[in-house]
């Protein structure tokens, strides 16, 4: 009996050891799954700061390129609005260069005026009709009335003349408008503008002697 009591003892001591060991192993089960989900949550708020800092890298990235090449555009139109300038001002000295070579240019062609220098060309009619050119010294040069002679002619007139291409010539087409012909007369003007692109200073004024 006392063996029995003995044995019965050891069973339910058994029984409490294990029950202990199962709860545990429950304990320790439930603390892993709650170390894993912490781990897995951790992990996964690492993840999305990773994630986070990723974009905002790339967002900040993206900001300094566009800030590179805005201050590039701003640096290419600053250089364009110098170099616009620049070329402003070389073209503004120059127009201002040429006014005054044209004020004295023009100076001098009227102060030469006043003293009596003027080119004339004279359209006659007579037993051989052409045209005569003139200044204050006499006839410079004769022509038939053709655009080619005319315009050979007038070129040799003004280098008898002392005169050079980029002088202001002032010269003036007397005609009788009662005996003179139109074509003749349109022969002449067309003569003088041809020469205009050798001369371009030359100004001729066409006065029909008839009218006065």
């Amino acid at each position: 009996m006392k063996n029995k009591g003995i044995v019965i003892e050891l069973t339910a001591l058994l029984d409490v050891i294990l029950i202990m060991m199962f709860w545990l192993m429950m304990n320790l089960q439930n603390n892993n799954d709650n170390i894993r989900a912490e781990a897995e949550e951790r992990i996964s708020q690492a993840e999305q700061q990773i994630q986070s800092a990723e974009e905002n890298v790339s967002e900040y990235k993206k900001l300094a390129d566009e800030a590179v090449a805005e201050m590039e555009k701003m640096q290419a139109e600053i250089e364009e609005i110098r170099e616009n300038t620049e070329r402003e001002i070389a073209e503004a000295w120059k127009k201002a260069a040429s006014i005054n070579d044209n004020a004295t240019a023009n100076q001098y062609a009227l102060d030469k005026y006043e003293q009596g220098f003027l080119i004339t060309i004279n359209l006659r009619y007579n037993e051989n009709s052409g045209i005569f050119i003139s200044d204050n010294t006499g006839i410079l040069e004769e022509a038939i009335i053709t655009p080619e002679d005319i315009s050979e002619k007038l070129i040799s007139a003004f280098e008898n003349s002392g005169l050079s291409q980029n002088d202001v010539i002032m010269c003036a087409m007397t005609y009788d408008g009662s005996e003179a012909l139109y074509r003749d007369v349109r022969t002449i003007r067309t003569a003088v503008y041809d020469i205009k692109e050798i001369y371009p200073n030359l100004y001729c004024t066409y006065i029909n002697t008839k009218e006065r």
